[in-house]
């Protein structure tokens, strides 16, 4: 079995917000509160998850999941 992974730290560590989190992990940003707050993640998640810890660990995390662009103002 695999060890638990903390989560809210991890995002800390690579200074994401709860929403660029939930952008990577294609899921909401509610999702990423509870699991934060104790829900186990599974499935596809965990295994996204784990490929974050990896790249933390080596510094290309935001390589995963660049911000998001600034938004465009219409074209009139």
């Amino acid at each position: 079995m695999s060890e638990a992974i903390d989560i809210r730290a991890l995002r800390k560590s690579v200074n994401w917000n709860q929403d660029r989190l939930a952008r990577y992990l294609g899921i909401d940003r509610s999702s990423v509160s509870h699991m934060e707050n104790g829900r186990p993640a599974v499935g596809a998640v965990l295994r996204l998850l784990q490929m974050l810890v990896a790249a933390a660990a080596n510094g290309t995390a935001d390589a995963l999941c660049p911000e998001e662009p600034a938004t465009q103002e219409a074209a009139e």
